[in-house]
């Protein structure tokens, strides 16, 4: 056994010496797919750490209460009895078993606002001087409640209109003073978080009934004596009534409050996350197709290796030595390369209780990163590798070093028929004859194109729409959140077309190399009978043209459903221009011939003769 995998292991390394591009190649394409779904991963838990400080700085509580009132169609606003009721129900609350510290009942009122010239919406939050057991906002600047009139407006709120203490606003019809602003994790940040919140005295929300403000719900703050039971505590009394009155208690735990403190981190770590698993599902057929034409081109090493009594179960572990270990090199560096770019990528957030902080390296996320970079050498080299070996040991030393391909494809042959040029003619005959490198080829281009075009579609929607639409009065605050979002989807979009667009050329490197082997004879042949260099190199680019082509004709109508798909109704419908359609397809086609070209000429500049000889 020992010996065995002394074997194994000698030959693995042998190979990945004698074949380093391979080994770099394959190592870029899994590092590709393993960041971004580490970066996934961790990007929703940058903002914990802030939240966490937060929390423990204004005694968060572990379990929020919230009482609707909903009167039947018609009724009277609520009463000061039914309020009281609804304050007195969840009182109760503090008194459950598990329950060791508790608020006070807060009341809120619903109105309209005016403040720093912005019309908004907003939630008053009735709450005593006194400083409570939980959930007592932290201010950051100015005081908190007193006896007197004014307000302590919530610190997103502040910060993004530039109200500081000592400014006036006017809350349903009433002019007041900004007594100071505060942080809560009660709930989430404006502008992300919509309508904004402002705490008032009781004195004040008295006034501001009278003034026309609502009551719309009763909250409490409750802290356990286990944390870990949140979710058992609200399960067990969500849904009371209050009196008979058609009420509802819904609970909030201390995690659903903290995740949904920043949704925008978790629908872009959503989209990352669709990104790298697309990247992981095109990096198998970048490693099917390097594992392929391995054993295709080792087919009499392995007759040989057979001969002298390796086994193929040695052979086939040989092939996943290699491969594995670049496998387990890549899930680190993704690991890596996804923790250290996490803060950088939330940095952008609104809806962050302070600046993101590095996520830790969990296990969860490592053996994640690890499996998937793992099922994608499994996926992609365990078929191929078998199939390699299961040639018997007598075929294995007498077939050619190089597969002969596929028969000429019918269309190949009306092509020479109708009297195309022959480069024409012999590209067609060679990307039909190997239609899986084709269609591998065109995958991760096709799917490139479209996030370019869905990326210059969002940007010019994007454009259009700041031109006939200015962000003005009420909603000038939530637009600029808008339009953060909406940066931040570019920039996710325009990345993933980099990554995609690296990994297609990785591919189109791989398939290029391997087929200019493939036909190094065929060349050969051509140039021996009277074909210049410059002839056979066009064939060949002609041959490999037939992805990039493929690919502009499925990524363009795609990239606009993505478009469609992802933007709001007020950026459709797409406003691109042809112009636009052809410089992504020309500069698409001409980054492909350019990278086509490389093996193309390199093949050409070979002498004859050694190639006619080679077997």
């Amino acid at each position: 056994m020992r010996s065995s995998i002394r074997l194994v292991t000698r030959l693995a390394w042998r190979n990945l010496r004698h074949r380093p591009w391979q080994a770099v190649l394959l190592l870029l394409a899994l590092c590709l797919a393993t960041s971004t779904l580490s970066l996934a991963m961790g990007v929703s838990a940058t903002g914990d750490g802030a939240w966490d400080r937060a929390w423990r700085a204004t005694d968060g509580s572990h379990v929020r209460a919230l009482l609707l009132f909903r009167p039947p169609a018609g009724a009277a606003a609520v009463t000061p009895a039914e309020l009281a009721a609804a304050q007195a129900r969840l009182g109760e609350l503090a008194a459950a078993p598990g329950v060791v510290a508790a608020g006070r009942p807060v009341p809120e009122l619903t109105t309209t606002g005016d403040i720093a010239g912005n019309r908004l919406d907003l939630i008053m939050l009735v709450r005593d001087p006194a400083p409570a057991a939980v959930d007592q906002p932290l201010v950051t600047a100015g005081r908190w409640l007193d006896g007197g009139d004014g307000v302590v407006l919530e610190d997103g709120l502040a910060a993004t209109l530039g109200v500081r203490p000592g400014d006036t606003v006017t809350v349903a019809g009433q002019r007041l003073p900004v007594r100071g602003t505060a942080l809560t994790v009660s709930f989430g940040r404006y502008p992300m978080y919509d309508p904004a919140r402002v705490w008032v005295n009781a004195a004040t929300a008295d006034r501001l009934r009278a003034a026309g403000a609502t009551d719309v719900a009763v909250t409490i703050g409750l802290r356990l004596a286990d944390p870990d039971q949140a979710a058992a505590f609200a399960a067990a009394h969500t849904g009371r009534a209050v009196d008979g009155r058609p009420t509802g208690i819904v609970l909030d735990t201390w995690q659903q409050i903290r995740d949904s403190s920043h949704d925008d981190l978790t629908a872009f770590a959503v989209a990352l996350l669709a990104v790298g698993t697309l990247l992981a599902l095109l990096t198998i057929a970048t490693v099917a197709i390097l594992v392929a034409a391995r054993m295709a081109a080792q087919t009499r090493q392995i007759g040989t290796l057979k001969a002298v009594g390796v086994t193929p179960a040695q052979v086939t572990g040989v092939l996943l030595a290699e491969y594995l270990t670049l496998a387990a090199i890549a899930a680190a560096i993704g690991i890596t390369a996804g923790t250290l770019l996490s803060p950088l990528v939330a940095g952008p957030a609104r809806s962050l209780y302070g600046a993101p902080d590095t996520p830790a390296v969990t296990w969860t996320r490592a053996a994640a990163v690890a499996a998937v970079a793992i099922a994608v050498v499994l996926l992609a080299t365990v078929r191929p590798a078998l199939r390699g070996v299961r040639h018997s040991t007598l075929r294995s030393l007498t077939v050619p070093a190089v597969r002969p391909p596929r028969r000429p494809s019918r269309l190949a042959r009306l092509a020479a028929r109708f009297g195309l040029p022959l480069p024409a003619v012999l590209g067609l005959r060679s990307a039909l004859r190997r239609p899986a490198r084709t269609a591998a080829g065109a995958a991760g281009l096709a799917l490139a194109v479209s996030m370019l075009v869905a990326g210059a579609a969002l940007d010019r929607g994007v454009q259009h729409f700041l031109a006939t639409r200015p962000a003005t009065g009420a909603d000038a605050a939530g637009r600029a959140a808008e339009l953060a979002l909406i940066d931040q989807l570019l920039a996710l979009v325009y990345g993933a077309a980099a990554l995609l667009l690296v990994l297609a050329a990785i591919n189109t490197i791989v398939v290029a190399v391997f087929a200019a082997r493939d036909n190094a004879r065929n060349h050969a042949i051509f140039r021996a009978v009277g074909a210049t260099p410059r002839q056979t190199v066009a064939s060949f680019v002609v041959a490999q043209l037939g992805p990039c082509l493929l690919a502009c004709a499925v990524g363009i109508p795609l990239g606009v459903l993505l478009f469609s798909a992802v933007a709001g109704a007020d950026l459709t419908p797409v406003r691109l221009s042809a112009l636009t359609y052809v410089t992504i397809a020309g500069g698409t086609m001409l980054g492909y011939v350019l990278a086509v070209a490389i093996p193309a000429r390199l093949l050409a500049r070979q002498p004859v003769t050694p190639l006619l000889t080679y077997e």
